[in-house]
């Protein structure tokens, strides 16, 4: 199947166009996993390896204009040079395909001349164009095919320049399913593409995953995707076991073997939709908690993802979605009963969502709820908005007919919760209390009580602080300095006017950084911290901000900033000595990672100020001066240099060179 699409692939791309793109005609280097590819335009009906073997492959650094010879286009001399480029069993079937007696026959037909339709198929191949001597892979990692670019010549004639432009893998068109469709042995899919800007030939290749889990592995054969009415379609069907699960998607590739990006990935589930059975042998039994609803197991495959349980007071409408349970379930409660009324259900499989299934048909059965003294359900969902300065309580009302309202418990803690609120008939109620306090977080709950005054459980509790003005003052400002290798940092003590306040967090950035982090986890209970973990020569800012006992904190204080200056002090001592190149200066190797370099100084008997004469690496450890003094006495001290400063001169070290 896999041949035959690619034939009509053959069909819809001409071979003169091979090398032409709708970006710009003529295109002469595509990028590729493997490096560059340089094509040759056909510019015709035959390929003749004398019209093209003449003709260089030039390449140059982007910008440069350096173009320096790399290859030349040349056919294969021998069957085994054909081999080497398109593996031995592409070979074969070539030779098979020209019905070529021996390997000899083929080396002559591909440095002949001869119509395009007698390479067949194989034309397609980039790794058999490279062989004919029409292609040519200027071998390079991906990332790097975007800095040259090439030019063909003949003699002293420029037939062709172009740049390299790297790949991108939004260039070729991203697959979205169009059809799936699966018997219970086939499944087929088709995927359509957006436009492809380009003549050439593309391909795709499918990735399968089994059972829903575990890894998507490749097939090995790549399918075509066809050209149609300007539309691009891939095509793809195999045969599968009978209720398998499979998952698929489509990654599109060129001939270069440059891959795009992968489609969405579609499920599918080999079996005659119209044969899944239903939910089977249900009953309904009244007992102390509800209505509970059993039934036969469904059997265990791969397709059922659970079941939906309806409801309704009328056999014939108006079923609601109650809920929905897992494909193995067997048995469900339904506690949402009144005494003495007859309830509908439905029981309904849940099947993956695919093209041709639509919903199993539900299973039908009905049962009533003695007379009993059930409590309520809790209400659910509940949530608390901040409305102006009180407080908005928002609940999903309750499907209970026998409901007569609910109340608000209201509290600081789960145990101290009490009912706040008169009795409230619809799903929310506004707390306008006037003792309410914004520096106080509260906790709401909700209680439902029916016609018979049984209360339900407390609702989910829900927690909310008022929107009420109570300010927490920051400190006014704060304080750095220097305290031996620490920084000292000192704030007002603002808990000399509020009692509540608990302590303080203490805020460092890097200068540059954009977010302040706390400097320690614990609340600092004073109003001064040394900071003991700056790092010598690195600009810190500092904040500080209040924490009231309630866990509410203020905003943050101004900044202060701090270098922390790391004093550097010369080498303890020096070597010099002379050598056939000059005199070396040498100093023992120091540890100390901040050292940027080491300045050199000289100067004569007769001179008190020193002259630099140059710098070293603090991994060099020496320093050849090449322009001493001769015939005196050369003086010499170092220095070094930190990003905290230069430090001052080592003891001095003298040599004597004669002249």
């Amino acid at each position: 199947m896999i041949r035959i699409t690619i034939f009509y692939l053959f069909i819809f791309c001409s071979l003169t166009c091979m090398a032409q793109s709708k970006q710009g005609k003529d295109q002469l280097v595509f990028s590729s996993p493997q490096g560059n590819y340089v094509l040759l335009n056909l510019g015709g009906g035959s390929f003749s390896a004398g019209n093209y073997s003449n003709i260089n492959i030039e390449r140059s650094t982007k910008g440069e204009n350096k173009f320096s010879k790399i290859a030349v286009f040349s056919p294969i001399k021998s069957y085994d040079e054909f081999i080497k480029f398109t593996g031995s069993d592409l070979a074969t079937e070539f030779k098979n395909f020209i019905k070529a007696k021996n390997n000899e026959a083929v080396v002559s037909f591909i440095n002949a001349s001869h119509p395009a339709k007698e390479y067949g198929l194989f034309i397609l191949n980039i790794n058999f164009l490279r062989a004919i001597g029409l292609a040519y892979l200027d071998e390079m990692p991906q990332d790097k095919t975007g800095q040259y670019e090439y030019r063909l010549t003949k003699g002293n004639t420029t037939l062709k320049q172009q740049p390299a432009i790297a790949f991108n893998k939004n260039d070729l068109p991203k697959g979205t399913l169009q059809r799936l469709y699966t018997t219970d042995s086939i499944v087929s899919l088709s995927w359509g593409f957006s436009a492809y800007n380009s003549n050439l030939p593309l391909l795709a290749n499918v990735y399968r995953q089994d059972d829903g889990k575990g890894k998507f592995y490749k097939y090995p054969n790549k399918i075509a995707i066809n050209t149609a009415d300007v539309k691009l379609t891939a095509f793809f069907e195999e045969q599968s076991t009978p209720e398998h699960l499979s998952r698929y998607y489509i990654v599109p590739v060129d001939m270069f073997g440059n891959e795009g990006n992968p489609s969405d990935t579609a499920t599918a589930i080999t079996i005659d939709f119209k044969k899944i059975p239903g939910v089977q042998y249900v009953t309904i039994t009244d007992t102390l908690n509800g209505l509970l609803c059993q039934w036969k197991q469904l059997p265990l495959k791969p397709y059922y993802t659970g079941i939906q349980v309806l409801r309704s007071r009328d056999a014939t409408k108006d079923f609601i979605v109650l809920d929905s349970v897992a494909a193995n379930a067997v048995s469900y409660l339904d506690k949402q009963v009144l005494p003495n009324v007859t309830y509908f259900y439905k029981f309904r499989p849940l099947v993956y969502k695919l093209s041709n299934w639509n919903e199993i048909i539900a299973t039908s059965f009905h049962g009533t709820k003695g007379s009993s003294h059930n409590q309520p359900l809790a209400p659910k969902n509940l949530q608390a908005f901040n409305e102006k300065e009180n407080v908005r309580l928002v609940w999903d009302a309750n499907q209970e007919l026998d409901l007569f309202a609910y109340y608000v418990q209201r509290g600081t803690s789960a145990k101290n919760m009490v009912i706040v609120s008169p009795a409230v008939k619809e799903g929310t109620w506004l707390d306008t209390t006037a003792n309410l306090n914004g520096r106080v977080n509260y906790l709401y709950s909700i209680v439902a009580m029916n016609n018979n005054q049984l209360k339900s459980e407390p609702s989910a509790i829900v927690g909310i602080r008022p929107n009420r003005g109570n300010y927490i003052e920051p400190p006014a400002g704060i304080t750095a300095k220097a305290d031996g290798k620490n920084i000292s940092l000192t704030w007002p003590d603002v808990r000399r006017n509020d009692n509540t306040i608990a302590g303080y967090i203490l805020y460092r950035k890097k200068s540059g950084d954009n977010d302040f982090l706390p400097i320690q986890k614990e609340l600092i209970d004073r109003p001064y911290f040394d900071d003991e973990t700056a790092q010598p020569n690195t600009n810190y800012i500092y904040c500080v901000t209040t924490v009231d006992r309630f866990g509410y904190e203020s905003g943050q204080s101004p900044t202060a900033s701090y270098t922390l200056a790391e004093r550097v002090t010369a080498p303890s001592t020096i070597f010099v000595r002379k050598l056939s190149s000059g005199v070396e200066i040498s100093w023992p190797k120091n540890e100390n990672s901040s050292i940027i370099s080491y300045n050199i100084y000289r100067r004569g008997v007769k001179n008190n100020d020193y002259t630099k004469i140059g710098s070293a690496k603090p991994a060099d450890g020496l320093f050849v001066d090449k322009k001493f003094i001769a015939g005196q006495l050369n003086i010499y001290a170092i220095s070094l240099v930190t990003p905290g400063g230069e430090s001052g001169k080592s003891i001095e070290k003298t040599i004597f060179i004669e002249k």
